[in-house]
């Protein structure tokens, strides 16, 4: 029999490999999908690079994870804690979502460059359950931070040298570390390549944006109320670095998250701050130098947007976007086409395809099949169509808006989603109407997301199986709301919609609670507290932390490349809590 001490160790083993390895995996995988995942995804490989061994990895770790931890409440008692019955309600209903879902497949096997399926749901709540249990002693919340601020400072500096095209990956050894041999060309296909945007090891610059946030604040936090010099030191540059990090991502969520758990910080430290205030104007005179040095993002761009929205017709009068598209819409072998300054109406038939309202000032064969088409006047200076009489077809250019018709059996179909025909029907969208654009066109998905609630009030559709349920076919909208209606959506860009349709509106109310009351409990327990305790100093760290990706989360969603790192975080707060309580009471 394995003694106590040894099985602590090994699952501390465990944690300290998801929360180290997890973000930083990358390697190729050519990864085989199912009829149901090629049906949205478009082919039945995905070359993969950031996410399937991620998934491998964090599932072989929590398999072990289980085991060892089964065994070591077999020999002790579980600690008593009140979110033990929120976990076990998520995780029951993530289990129904998946045995009543549509697309099993995808439930067990996770959808194309996400991989969050059913296993790795339960997977986090396991890393809260186990934290909280075996995490209790000075001496392992030390352990556990020092390894993830090692990672978090490698993934740091290797995305700062990205953003400055410095990366090792895009290096001929960089390539043969993230592919088979033979596979090296497969980089190119990387979309960080040449690009001063950080994406990292994290497929996304929004998910090193939730990183970033999330660790920077909990260095930041340690900086703040650091007691010892050297520490400060350390705490300080690591908080610069991940602030250089958050910044070269350009991820207007994560520094919304960023801002979240600084305040949160600065107000539970705000005693302690009064007397120590030098080193908060030193701190953030370097956070300005590093803003202004890397020029990633200005504040206005990356706050207009949530504290000042404006509408479609408004940004059109300001002139940041060509006129509005106002109407498409087909009736009796007619199409009409309308923005804010110009209109056509065009008729399509078997015959001939024919703009009927504007005389053409400019007609020429760019082949034998193809007639391009100009029109006079400044309102039309950004359109021109395509006609193609023997395929029935007009492509309509309008900016950097494309759409292509076609008139099939007696009706006019918009090419969608991997060239599929859809009809010209705009789907159900519930709020923001005129404010679709909002947060680089989040607010257009969340306006459809919405309406699939009304589905999954006590269960959802599934693990990973959102982009199934988008209406994909809303080619209307994405063409006004995206630059081409062929977008493929597979994520809700909000952590909360993102729970609600995969696993329910229910589950997501017994997540609300974990973290609701996880942050309340904090302020009140440390809200003037004495920092000279580092059980305080911490659980305002981790206070901080969490509110930022939780903050970041209205967003972002959560992904495999972050999410590890989330959860046991949030094992440490309420760890730590019951800790600092002991102390108090």
């Amino acid at each position: 029999m394995i003694s106590q001490k040894k099985l602590e160790k090994l699952i501390k083993f465990n944690l300290l490999f998801i929360i180290v390895t997890i973000p930083a995996v990358m390697y190729l995988h050519l990864v085989m999908q199912g009829e149901e995942a090629t049906e949205i995804w478009g082919s039945f490989i995905n070359i993969d690079f950031y996410s399937y061994y991620k998934m491998i990895f964090f599932l072989t770790a929590s398999f072990f994870l289980l085991i060892l931890f089964l065994k070591y409440i077999d020999q002790n008692q579980l600690q008593p804690s009140r979110y033990h019955i929120p976990i076990i309600i998520y995780s029951i209903l993530t289990v129904i979502s998946a045995f009543a879902a549509e697309y099993k497949e995808i439930v067990i096997k996770g959808f194309p460059d996400r991989y969050e399926n059913i296993f790795v749901l339960l997977g986090y709540m396991l890393l809260v359950v186990v934290v909280i249990n075996i995490i209790r002693d000075k001496k392992s919340f030390k352990l556990i931070l020092k390894a993830l601020f090692i990672s978090a400072f490698i993934l740091a500096i290797h995305g700062v040298l990205q953003f400055y095209n410095y990366d090792l990956l895009a290096t001929e050894f960089g390539r043969k570390l993230i592919t088979p041999a033979g596979l090296e060309f497969f980089v190119d296909r990387l979309s960080f390549i040449g690009k001063r945007v950080i994406y990292s090891t994290m497929y996304n610059p929004n998910y090193v944006g939730s990183y970033g946030s999330m660790v920077g604040i909990l260095a930041l936090g340690l900086y703040t109320s650091s007691q010892k010099k050297n520490r400060l030191f350390i705490s300080g540059i690591l908080s610069t670095l991940l602030f250089a990090f958050l910044i070269g991502s350009r991820s207007r969520a994560g520094f919304m998250g960023f801002i979240a758990g600084t305040l949160i910080i600065l107000f539970m430290q705000r005693q302690f701050l009064k007397v120590h205030w030098p080193r908060i104007i030193i701190i953030f005179t370097i956070f300005t130098l590093v803003f202004t040095t890397m020029n990633a993002r200005g504040l206005d761009e990356i706050f207009s947007d949530v504290l000042f929205p404006k509408t479609e017709k408004e940004k059109y009068l300001e002139e940041k976007i060509l006129p509005p598209i106002t109407e498409v819409s087909s009736e009796a072998g007619e199409l009409k086409l309308e923005t804010a300054e110009a209109e056509f109406e065009i008729m399509m038939n078997s015959k001939q395809i024919k703009v009927l309202n504007k005389k053409p000032i400019n007609v020429y064969n760019s082949s034998n099949e193809v007639k391009e088409v100009i029109f006079k006047g400044k309102q039309h200076l950004n359109h021109s169509f395509q006609i193609n009489e023997q395929e029935n077809s007009i492509i309509w250019n309008y900016g950097a808006k494309k759409a292509q018709f076609y008139y099939q059996d007696g009706q006019i179909l918009m090419a969608g989603m991997h060239n599929n025909l859809y009809p010209l029907v705009e789907a159900e969208s519930i709020g923001f109407e005129g404010y679709e654009r909002l947060g680089s066109s989040r607010a257009y998905i969340w306006s459809r997301t919405l309406p699939l609630l009304k589905d999954t009030s006590f269960i959802g559709h599934g693990p990973d199986t959102y982009a199934m349920y988008f209406p994909q076919d809303d080619v209307i909208g994405k063409l006004k709301f995206f630059n081409n209606p062929e977008i493929i959506v597979d994520k809700p860009h909000n952590l909360y919609l993102q729970i609600a349709v995969n696993t329910g509106i229910t589950s997501l109310l017994a997540l609300l609670y974990i973290w609701g009351d996880y942050i309340i409990s904090s302020f009140i327990l440390f809200n003037n507290s004495d920092l000279s305790s580092w059980k305080n100093r911490l659980g305002i760290a981790l206070m901080g932390a969490v509110a930022a990706y939780l903050t970041a989360g209205f967003f972002n969603d959560s992904v495999i490349s972050v999410a590890p790192v989330f959860w046991i975080l949030l094992g440490l707060g309420i760890s730590i809590n019951y800790l600092a309580k002991e102390d108090k009471f």
